[in-house]
């Protein structure tokens, strides 16, 4: 198995968590490794890391203990040197199994855990820890591409865009999840109107109509699971 080593950079950054503002939100400096300051809880979806298998497009496979990380926004796990790893050339992946759950990867996302299969076109969720607006919000809606910090002097912004900290800079971070529908193909889409047309494209005229007929927030699970229960029996 091939992996990368966490710290690859010198420069990180310091946390700490704001108790006013709840356990899910977190004040982020320039100064020491993220991961080493926010919670354990809030850094990781499992209390602990748990067997895993990762299985590769050309058939291989290989186990080890692994986790989801929220602050990489990626599946990590511990090598035999007891190392924590995050695995490299990540697009020879074709799913990994951590438990009883299933995690998709796909470059600018990283990794996406099934929330249901429903059929040809499935449910993903991604949990990752988000620049808030203002410091009043996550930034719903303004999700592009990976929006995860990372424990670099630099994260992605909720637009997708790399921004560097200056040395006194201090940003919120809190939770959030964003969902996703995943294809036949285990290709990633962020869920959104314009990709439930495009994950059904011999289907859009019915899947018009019961876009007009219904209000699906795609922040609400329900609300997928309905449309896409509805689109995958069409």
């Amino acid at each position: 198995m091939k992996y990368l080593p966490l710290f690859l950079f010198t420069t990180l950054l310091a946390v700490s968590a704001n108790a006013q503002s709840g356990k899910n939100t977190y004040q982020v400096k320039t100064g020491n490794d993220a991961n080493k300051v926010i919670p354990y809880e809030g850094r990781y979806q499992f209390p602990d890391f748990r067997d895993g298998e990762v299985f590769f497009r050309n058939g291989n496979s290989s186990r080890a203990k692994m986790n989801y990380n929220r602050v990489h926004g990626e599946v990590m796990f511990i090598s035999p040197a007891r190392d924590t790893m995050l695995f490299a050339n990540a697009d020879y992946i074709n799913h990994i199994l951590i438990a009883n759950d299933i995690f998709y990867y796909q470059k600018g996302h990283g990794h996406v855990r099934l929330e249901r299969d429903l059929g040809d076109v499935k449910l993903g969720r991604k949990e990752f820890l988000a620049k808030m607006d203002h410091e009043k919000n996550a930034a719903y809606g303004q999700y592009s591409s990976t929006s995860a910090i990372s424990s670099y002097s630099t994260f992605v912004n909720s637009t997708g865009e790399y921004q560097f900290l200056n040395v006194n800079e201090r940003v919120m971070l809190a939770r959030r999840a964003v969902f996703f529908f995943i294809d036949k193909n285990n290709i990633l889409y962020v869920a959104n109107r314009n990709n439930l047309l495009k994950v059904f494209p011999s289907k859009k005229s019915a899947v018009n109509k019961y876009l007009r007929e219904n209000q699906v927030n795609f922040e609400s699970a329900g609300d997928l699971e309905k449309a896409i229960v509805f689109c995958n029996e069409l």
